[in-house]
């Protein structure tokens, strides 16, 4: 019986630390040569406890070329109270004469414990304790790469009364993966967007499910865009 409630105190803090983290943008994709890379991201704590995190830059998997020893993050703690953000800045600067191609790191946010005060329940004291590791995958590439990807069998039908757009991105670019912005665009502007990242020399299918209230004359075609710098690859009409 207690190997049960302990199951089930451990999963509770789980998913509430992983709802409450929440990080954006969720990717790097700069190109680190010449003056380096740079990003800023914004972590929410949407939970109901102050909460703290140790931000850590390690190497990356190994089917990628590693970056980590030319990254580096600020700050390196971050504490964050209920409802509210906080800003971390990535930096990455290759050495010249650095392969041409894509690199990746490991971007490590650990929750650390906050002081508690002695009269603070056992429960919340242990949660404290418990210091869970997210680890995000992210990449950067040295090179002049511009972005090219290939929009293949765009389709378009209904189902219950919604419509469903669908296609595959293939990825031409040289020496590293496009983290590609999908805008469905219509009569006034854009009805959708979404995002896939498409690794070096794949392809990846997309499926949209758009809201019912859409009605098919209202869409006039669908746009692609690199999301490093959101300068559209190419457009197609729908």
């Amino acid at each position: 019986m207690k190997l049960k409630t302990a199951t089930i105190i451990l999963f509770f803090f789980m998913a509430n630390f992983l709802f409450s983290l929440q990080i954006g943008p969720p990717m790097y994709e700069q190109r680190i040569d010449g003056n380096g890379g740079y990003r800023e991201f914004t972590i929410k704590n949407s939970g109901d406890e102050t909460l703290r995190y140790k931000l850590t830059i390690l190497p990356t998997l190994e089917n990628h070329k590693d970056m980590s020893k030319w990254t580096e993050v600020s700050p390196k703690i971050l504490t964050i109270k209920p409802g509210k953000s906080g800003k971390i800045k990535i930096y990455s600067n290759a050495p010249k004469g650095a392969e041409e191609g894509e690199y990746g790191f490991i971007l490590s946010v650990k929750m650390i414990g906050l002081p508690r005060l002695p009269e603070e329940t056992h429960l919340i004291e242990s949660s404290a304790k418990i210091n869970f590791d997210v680890h995000l995958e992210l990449f950067g590439y040295v090179g002049n790469l511009e972005p090219k990807v290939k929009l293949t069998n765009l389709k378009t039908r209904k189902k219950d009364n919604q419509i469903i757009i669908s296609g595959k991105l293939e990825n031409l670019t040289l020496k590293r993966g496009v983290y590609c912005g999908i805008d469905i665009i219509g009569k006034n502007g854009t009805i959708y967007n979404s995002d896939l990242r498409v690794p070096v020399n794949s392809e990846k299918e997309f499926n949209i499910e758009l809201d019912k209230n859409i009605k098919q004359s209202e869409i006039t075609g669908i746009r692609i865009r690199d999301l490093e710098n959101y300068k559209e690859i190419l457009k197609q009409k729908i």
